[in-house]
This record gives C-alpha cells, sequence and structure tokens, in this order.
C-alpha cells in the first residue's frame, strides 16, 4: 500500500478498499474527526486514533452494537497533509456452531481484548489503553464537572537496575511496585485505573476525587508497605517511588494534565 496520495488518488483509493471492507475511513488524528475521502472536509467525530508502531500502522479489536471488529490503521500523507487511513472488518460469525462453541469463540475475543490492554511485564493497564479508552471516559466526566485528576508515579530504581544489574531484576522491581499501586488505587474503574506507560513510570488517573487525595493514598500505601524485591536468587533490593499529582481543573486538558503531573516528579 502506497503512503503518499492525492486526493483523487485517496478517492480510487478508498473506493477499491471498501469492496473488501466493511468500512473505511479517512481520520484526521488532530482533530479527531473523519474526512471526506474526496474533498478533505471533516464530517463527524471520530474515535482516538491508536497509538502506531515505526511503519504508522496499529491494529486494535473494538466492539460496536454487540459486534466485534478488527480495526487497521496506516498513517498517510494526502497533498502533504498527515492522515489516518482507517480499515474496518467484522469478525466472523457463524450462526450454525453450536451454543458451547460460540461461547468458547466469545470468552476468546474477551480474553484477547482484555490482554492488548494489558502491559506484558506487570499486568496493570498499558498507555494505549489509558490514551485510547480511559482518556474519552475521563474527559466526558471533566466536561460534566466531575473532578479529574493524574497521579504520575516513577520508580526510582528501574534504570540502575537495568543498566547496572540485569532487565529480569528490573522487571521484578516494576512487579514489586505495580502490586502495591494497583491495592493502592484499587479495581474500580470508574473511578481511578492504574497504567504503566514507559519504562519505569506509572499514573494512576482518578474521577470523581482529586489526584492530590489519590497521591496521599498511594503515599501512604508506599509507606506502609515491604518494598523489596528479587535482585538474583541470592540478593535482594528495595524501591522507592516518586509521586507528584496534577488536576484536570489546571489545566482543562488531557495532555497538559499528565504533562504537569510528570513536570512535578
Amino acid at each position: 500500500m502506497k503512503l503518499e496520495y492525492t486526493k483523487e488518488e485517496l478517492s480510487l483509493q478508498a473506493a477499491a478498499l471498501e469492496q473488501l471492507f466493511d468500512a473505511v475511513h479517512i481520520v484526521d488524528p488532530y482533530r479527531g474527526v473523519r474526512l471526506d475521502p474526496a474533498t478533505l472536509e471533516p464530517q463527524e467525530e471520530s474515535a482516538p486514533v491508536p497509538p502506531m508502531d515505526e511503519a504508522g500502522r496499529g491494529l486494535q479489536l473494538v466492539r460496536h452494537g454487540g459486534q466485534e471488529t478488527m480495526q487497521i490503521s496506516q498513517g498517510i500523507r494526502v497533498d502533504g497533509r498527515p492522515c489516518v487511513l482507517v480499515l474496518c472488518h467484522a469478525m466472523p460469525h457463524d450462526s450454525r456452531v453450536t451454543v458451547g462453541a460460540k461461547n468458547s469463540y466469545d470468552r476468546a475475543l474477551a480474553q484477547y481484548r482484555e490482554d492488548i490492554r494489558r502491559d506484558y511485564v506487570t499486568g496493570v493497564y498499558n498507555s494505549r489503553f489509558i490514551h485510547e479508552e480511559y482518556r474519552s471516559y475521563a474527559e466526558k466526566q471533566a466536561a460534566c464537572g466531575v473532578p479529574v485528576g493524574a497521579v504520575m508515579l516513577r520508580v526510582n530504581e528501574y534504570w540502575d537496575l537495568l543498566n547496572g544489574e540485569s532487565l529480569e531484576a528490573a522487571e521484578c522491581c516494576l512487579n514489586s511496585a505495580a502490586g502495591i499501586l494497583q491495592l493502592a488505587v484499587g479495581t474500580d474503574q470508574d473511578h481511578a485505573v492504574l497504567a504503566r506507560l514507559e519504562d519505569g513510570l506509572f499514573v494512576a488517573v482518578t474521577v470523581g476525587m482529586p489526584g492530590s487525595r489519590l497521591a496521599e493514598s498511594i503515599n501512604k500505601a508506599l509507606d506502609g508497605a515491604r518494598r523489596v524485591f528479587s535482585i538474583s536468587l541470592s540478593r535482594r533490593g528495595t524501591f522507592t517511588v516518586s509521586v507528584a499529582s496534577a488536576e484536570w481543573a489546571e489545566t482543562s486538558s488531557w495532555e497538559m494534565m499528565l504533562s504537569l503531573a510528570q513536570q512535578r516528579l
């Protein structure tokens, strides 16, 4: 697939792809709107664009009206303008299968959907989930006047362990920290979630109470916990966590709220 188009080429490409996929959309990733393939004029609001790899490609399993849909996103340029080409294909449904087989298929899809939300090291939510799914929920709540806050959390020993010991030791440290942080944040997703952003950095987003209050709870949990992890079979280490918070009311923007909390670390 080519990545550079004129408007005319894009219109022809979209028409051809519509013969293969259930839906084809052109999205402006900055304004969050769908574009008319022929004119690039904005149409209705679009869902957030998922994080994409080095090739500008993303893959996502979404659910619309009870139907599982595989969504492929590809970054392109149209007359020099950055856009995202989104291809949607409904997952197959066979009405002839038994109830047991259908239930098994549904469970497998549900597990897959949950797995791609999770950080593979610590098991907490990953950056994709927090930016794609939870962001939309938090922004809607903030627009209704509900307090929304972010608590940025840095495991201070991560890089020293990674560079001076081993990847296994660094990940063991992250796992120990994530367990304590998850208990402090809780599992009520409507009110707070914990996610690993990158390397030794986590974020907890709270809905319904200030981030500063959640930061206090996390600090208390850390103070009362045994912050020990294994460096090797015979060696143990301890870790510390830096905590800083920011409120939606201070910035009125998702990106600015997270950026402010990180600046305060």
